[in-house]
Parts: C-alpha cells; sequence; structure tokens
C-alpha cells in the first residue's frame, strides 16, 4: 500500500495566512490507495432527524428541503439551524436535518430524491489536482470502503493538522455513488472552494439540479452561516429571483472579511 498526504484548503478554519493576497493555512488531505477491489457494502441507511412539527404547510405542500451538517459535531450553530427551519417552514418546506454523526457515506449514498433545495454545511478542500472533496464525519478507517478508495472516489482528510481524519467525497462519489435525482433543485455548499471544481457542480445537474452555489476561496464558517441565512430570506420570503438574491446578498453582507471571498452561482446548461 503506497501512503501519500496531499495538501489541500482548509474548511472554515481560522489561519494566520490570507488566500489571494494573503495565503490561508491549508488543510490536509490524505489520499490512501487500497490495493483491495471488493468490498461487501452494507444496506444500513443512516436515519434522519425531520424537524416539521411546525410547518402549517406540511400535507399541502411537496416542496423538500435538506440540511446536511456534519459540523454539528464539532462546531454545531443552533441558532442558525432554527432560523433556516423556520425561514424554510414558512416558505412551504418540509425541512429534513442530517446532522453530527449522521453523515455518513452510507447516509450520502442512500440520500433520498426529491429535494428543491440541498444544503451542505460541510468542511471542503481541494487536493493536489484542485479536486473538491466534501467531508463527511465519518472516522477515516483503511479498511472500509475499499472499492470506492482504490477508484478514488473517496478520501481520507483532516479539517486541520490536530483532527481527527474523516471520509471525504468527490464529483466521482456523486456520479457513481449516489443514488439521489434532484428536481430543479439548488444546490448550496458551504465550505471552502465550492465553486472551484466545475466537475462536482456538473454531476449534481446531471442528477437533476438546476443551479449551485459555492465560495470561490476560502471562507469563515461565521461569515458562511451569515451569508447562508440571508440569501435564504432573499429567495424564499422577499422571493427575489436567485441572481438577485446574490446580489442583494452580496451588498448587504460583503465578502469574508478575512478571506475576501465571494459567493459564485453556476447554472445548469439547457
Amino acid at each position: 500500500m503506497s501512503y501519500d498526504r496531499s495538501v489541500g484548503t482548509t474548511a472554515m478554519q481560522k489561519s494566520h495566512k490570507k488566500r489571494r493576497k494573503k495565503q490561508s493555512f491549508k488543510k490536509y488531505v490524505a489520499i490512501t490507495f487500497v490495493a483491495f477491489l471488493a468490498l461487501a457494502v452494507s444496506n444500513y441507511v443512516v436515519p434522519k432527524l425531520t424537524i416539521n412539527e411546525n410547518n402549517p404547510h406540511q400535507g399541502i405542500s411537496e416542496l423538500k428541503a435538506a440540511l446536511i451538517d456534519p459540523l454539528y459535531v464539532t462546531e454545531p450553530n443552533q441558532a442558525f439551524t432554527e432560523e433556516l427551519v423556520k425561514d424554510l417552514h414558512e416558505a412551504g418546506f418540509k425541512v429534513d436535518i442530517y446532522r453530527g454523526k449522521d453523515v455518513t457515506i452510507e447516509s450520502l449514498k442512500n440520500l433520498p430524491s426529491g429535494y428543491k433545495l440541498l444544503i451542505l454545511r460541510m468542511h471542503s478542500a481541494l487536493d493536489k489536482n484542485n479536486e473538491l472533496y466534501l467531508f463527511t464525519s465519518e472516522p477515516y478507517k483503511k479498511e472500509k470502503y475499499t472499492q470506492e478508495q482504490y477508484f478514488r472516489l473517496i478520501k481520507e482528510a483532516y479539517a486541520t493538522n490536530e483532527s481527527q481524519s474523516v471520509f471525504a467525497v468527490n464529483w466521482g462519489f456523486v456520479k457513481r455513488c449516489m443514488t439521489t435525482k434532484f428536481n430543479k433543485a439548488l444546490v448550496i455548499t458551504m465550505g471552502c472552494h465550492g465553486a472551484y471544481d466545475p466537475s462536482i457542480s456538473d454531476e449534481f445537474f446531471k442528477r437533476g439540479a438546476t443551479a449551485y452555489i459555492g465560495w470561490d476561496g476560502d471562507v469563515s464558517l461565521f461569515h458562511s452561516d451569515k451569508v447562508t441565512l440571508y440569501l435564504i430570506q432573499t429567495l424564499y420570503t422577499e422571493k427575489l429571483t436567485l441572481e438577485q438574491a446574490i446580489e442583494k446578498t452580496t451588498e448587504q453582507i460583503g465578502p469574508d472579511s478575512f478571506y475576501d471571498s465571494m459567493l459564485k452561482c453556476y447554472y445548469a446548461q439547457t
């Protein structure tokens, strides 16, 4: 077995340097090439937490949204979750929340279809080939998912040098392992460099998504939480178009004050 630790950009962590004009600390993504091709994959589906008790539209609207939040383990923001759910309920959405230790490789493989909005509150990083990887909360074990590791669909990843390593997934995982179908969905990635790798947005488009939003560089978690809430409010409370909502959010909140990163939006080709 060969072992190579490559460097990717950090997702939402503090740093002493800046990217672009300021170079940020880097997140380490360890790439493990595993020589085994066979894997008996479990059919276990991780249960999800559904928050819809106070939704006045429940039973009437077919709108569904999902918040995938593995950062709930290390960097929870209950105020963010409550405000997000409140705003989406008022807009007629049923909201499913996958958080903390429930965000595993298997739960992503078995994510239900039909979401109109998918919010990924996840660490993310670029590897040495500039491929974007989204971090789960599942602790890394070299003997698990050997087939997926062999084909480089998932990797061992570190949020920081001191943190526990977890599994992270790329565009190939979305293409080959996820069964989810998105019906004209909006996908929002909240981690670093979410807008950098077109391969992953293209795979979401192939599964039915129509728009994809991400950051063009490093971003702090505080800023990403704030911007995402404001964007949701402008979209679903004020009912602005996506372009208008992004423009207003950028004008009112501005770029990340430390990293100077901005939101970018891509659309599926018609």
